[in-house]
């Protein structure tokens, strides 16, 4: 171990790991979907349609971002007019969006001055306009879930109507993502559903045929080869990948910010690589709601994968029962 990385030093290590991208072969076999589709779509009298869920952290976004970045926007000169043509819009969906409220948003992002004035019929038109316009081939709409109001749950049918309406008319095709609640978008609006029929879940890694460790495995030895250390930090060494999984359970999100908390730790005190002490500590500045009673597996040399899991389900098991029972205890004082 040598000396302590300066604050520029760590800043550099820590920006570098948050650069790191290793696609899992699902994120991979997406990409490829996407591009199919932007091909069969382009002059079609009924243009593809496809809707891609997840979980949080499991690279929904970065997937689509990915996507429009292979297409880039060009500035175009011609006939000594000046444009930008976007091959491929991103559009986030705003939370409780209205019609008006994402038609508006789309022309934000189009770039048009007066996204904010207009009736929604006017809004819907100018969208219309600058498809052809600006050449798009392809809108993504991301965050599905925010055309269901998080406080009643209910799904704002006036705006799913609108996005059904829209992506009959528009003419190109239209990727629809968001969180796995957005599926009760399509319970309501079965035309929507309809047209959607290709539904593609993106997972987290698994871990439990030797193919599926092999992957998750091969996913932490391509980021231990990027991380930034003079030496390995055998990532992907079976019981390290398998102390990486548990706590992570394979999303990606998770194993990238371990990885990131361990780097800086690791950099402060000199070390050559990430040690699973850095790994320990860096897992006490990640904390998960939904698994208040998982295990620190780095602090202990001993690791099963199956007794961690039930170890931790049934810390869960009995906390609820805990608080079943001191709410039947309040009623009868009530």
């Amino acid at each position: 171990m040598g000396q302590g990385a300066s604050i520029q030093e760590l800043v550099k290590r820590k920006e570098h790991v948050k650069g790191i991208i290793v696609h899992h072969p699902q994120f991979l076999e997406l990409l490829d979907e996407l591009e199919m589709m932007l091909y069969f779509s382009e002059g079609s009298v009924s243009p593809e349609g496809v809707y891609i869920y997840g979980d949080t952290g499991v690279g929904k976004s970065t997937l689509t971002l990915k996507f429009r970045d292979r297409y880039p926007k060009e500035h175009i000169i011609e006939d000594e007019q000046e444009y930008t043509r976007i091959p491929v819009l991103h559009v986030r969906v705003p939370p409780k969006a209205t019609n008006r409220m994402l038609a508006s948003k789309i022309l934000e992002k189009m770039g048009d001055p007066l996204h904010y004035k207009g009736t929604e019929a006017l809004l819907t038109s100018r969208i219309h306009h600058y498809v052809k316009k600006l050449g798009i081939k392809m809108l993504i709409l991301d965050e599905l879930q925010h055309l269901i109001d998080a406080e009643t749950e209910h799904v704002l049918k006036t705006a799913s109507n609108w996005v059904k309406t829209f992506t009959e008319e528009v003419g190109i095709a239209v990727v629809l993502s968001g969180m796995p609640e957005s599926l009760h978008v399509f319970l309501a609006n079965p035309q929507l559903d309809r047209r959607y029929c290709n539904k593609i879940e993106l997972l987290p890694f698994s871990y439990g045929t030797t193919e599926e460790i092999i992957s998750f495995r091969t996913f932490l030895k391509k980021i231990d080869g990027q991380l930034p250390f003079s030496e390995v930090s055998n990532l992907a060494d079976p019981e390290l990948s398998g102390k990486i999984y548990y706590v992570t359970k394979g999303v990606p999100f998770y194993v990238m910010k371990l990885l990131e908390e361990a780097t800086v730790i690791a950099a402060m005190n000199g070390s050559d690589s990430i040690r699973q002490i850095d790994l320990a500590k860096a897992l006490t500045k990640i904390k998960q709601v939904g698994r208040p009673f998982v295990s620190n597996p780095f602090l202990h040399e001993m690791f099963d994968l199956s007794s961690l899991f039930t170890k931790e389900h049934d810390a869960e098991t009995k906390h609820k029962e805990k608080l079943i029972e001191k709410g039947k205890k309040r009623k009868k004082q009530v």
